[in-house]
């Protein structure tokens, strides 16, 4: 997912070249629901994947995921093919902001305004939080302080907080993969990972994951950042078009339909009076 402000895991996955086959057909009967869309190739969508489960999976030329799952809806509305390109969170922003090689990117970015000066986000769609992962079902940073050693991947946004906290009890790794690797061997007694992203990594395991409680001391855990697609800053009218339909996906059901059949909780969609106001 990042920068220290606001990470989620590292990907391992290297970029694999820039061109993406394209994972649809546009029928020339198909009429979009705004006109005059421009992209960076005439009649496809290129989106940045990376490996980040559930947000975002890539399938040979294809992609799949909770985020995908909502793009596919939007280009299809807006009569888009789309092509699908690997990325990493270190050179998903530079993707838009320099090499211009991506329309938007997917994977649960969350909206910063240092991300904001180098791109624009689309209107917001759902809420992170710091999951904490034992075989205890730990639910408190006060907890944690007594667990043992706590793994945490690094770069998020929680990383000065809990080493003020933990202090040497804190250790880092670079991704979900390896923290869990340690974790399941025992080196670690508990675990730190974006919530969404570790109900998936540890799902069939002995270990439970859950919700960091509130804590003062955790500014994450008291105010929960919020995932929207990065997009390229100076295409409005493409990122306007796309926050329509993300805010209809809000009204109609759609967003909390696409947390359910992920077994997400409806408490991770962010309502519209929060979306009126976040980074643009």
């Amino acid at each position: 997912m990042s920068a220290a402000i606001a990470a989620l895991s590292l990907a391992g996955l290297a970029l694999a070249g820039c061109a993406g086959a394209a994972a649809s057909h546009v029928d020339a009967s198909c009429e979009p629901a705004h006109e005059g869309l421009t992209t960076y190739t005439a009649g496809t969508l290129t989106v940045g994947v990376p490996e980040n489960l559930p947000y975002t999976q890539t399938k040979g030329s294809d992609a799949a995921g909770l985020e995908i799952d909502l793009i596919k809806k939007v280009a299809a509305a807006e009569c888009l093919n789309i092509a699908f390109v690997p990325i990493t969170y270190a050179n998903g922003i530079p993707m838009i902001s320099e090499q211009k090689k991506a329309d938007l990117i997917t994977g649960g970015w969350y909206v910063t305004e240092a991300r904001a000066e180098q791109v624009g986000f689309t209107a917001p769609t759902f809420y992170d939080s710091m999951g904490i992962i034992s075989k205890d079902g730990l639910t408190t940073v006060t907890e944690l302080e007594s667990a043992g050693d706590v793994g945490s991947v690094a770069g998020f946004s929680w990383e000065g907080d809990m080493s003020a906290v933990l202090g040497d009890h804190l250790k880092t790794y670079p991704g979900t993969v390896e923290t869990k690797q340690d974790l399941v061997s025992g080196r670690i007694q508990a675990a730190l990972d974006g919530y969404a992203v570790a109900t998936v990594a540890y799902a069939g395991t002995d270990f439970t994951v859950e919700p960091a409680e509130v804590d003062e001391r955790i500014a994450i855990t008291t105010s929960m950042p919020i995932i929207a697609f990065p997009i390229a800053k100076e295409n409005i009218a493409l990122s306007d078009a796309i926050s329509e339909h993300i805010d209809r996906f809000r009204e109609d059901g759609t967003l909390e339909a696409v947390l359910a059949d992920y077994d997400l909780p409806a408490s991770l969609l962010v309502p519209a009076d929060v979306a009126e106001t976040s980074i643009r």
